[in-house]
């Protein structure tokens, strides 16, 4: 299904390439994404005194425990800010401790505390609950494909990174 239609413009009849929001993935990707993010980050700021961001560093803390924030950065895709925010929020609040690393002393390691690991199993029922409302009328099999298409996706994000059309700035020819 090709991404572009055409649509007549209003310079005297002309035609031109225009994006089919129908049919163009960026589009959903994000309009998905951002709604995602933005009503997990309301729901959870009004349930749980956070918002998704400090979700998904306690998520990978508990998923790996003891990691630098440089690891979640890495895993999540978040800017450092984003994480190193989030990290003081938790720390203050009591749900993430730091300890120092036995191998590099410039570098804090990162765990969740005893109430870090209760706020992470109460936000994690709600966020399963919010997939499988989003999953709702999914087989188990479209389900994997979906989550395979994903993946596959995820794969290609190197090259898109460093994606530039030939003749663009600072390409030759």
């Amino acid at each position: 299904m090709p991404s572009t239609k055409r649509d007549k413009t209003a310079e005297a009849g002309g035609e031109r390439d225009v994006l089919d929001l129908g049919g163009y993935v960026p589009y959903f990707l994000t309009a998905i994404s951002n709604t995602w993010s933005r009503s997990s980050s309301r729901l959870y700021l009004e349930r749980f005194g956070v918002g998704v961001t400090e979700w998904r560093v306690i998520s990978q803390l508990a998923i790996e425990p003891g990691i630098p924030a440089q690891r979640i950065c890495e895993v999540i895709i978040l800017d450092k800010g984003a994480v190193s925010r989030s990290v003081a929020t938790l720390v203050a609040a009591g749900h993430v401790a730091e300890r120092t690393d036995g191998r590099d002393a410039r570098r804090q390691l990162l765990e969740l505390t005893a109430s870090g690991y209760a706020l992470h199993d109460r936000l994690i029922a709600v966020a399963i609950a919010r997939e499988q409302l989003m999953l709702e009328g999914f087989t188990a099999q479209e389900r994997g494909q979906l989550v395979e298409f994903l993946r596959r996706l995820q794969a290609r994000l190197p090259e898109l990174r460093d994606f530039a059309p030939p003749g663009e700035p600072g390409q030759d020819g």
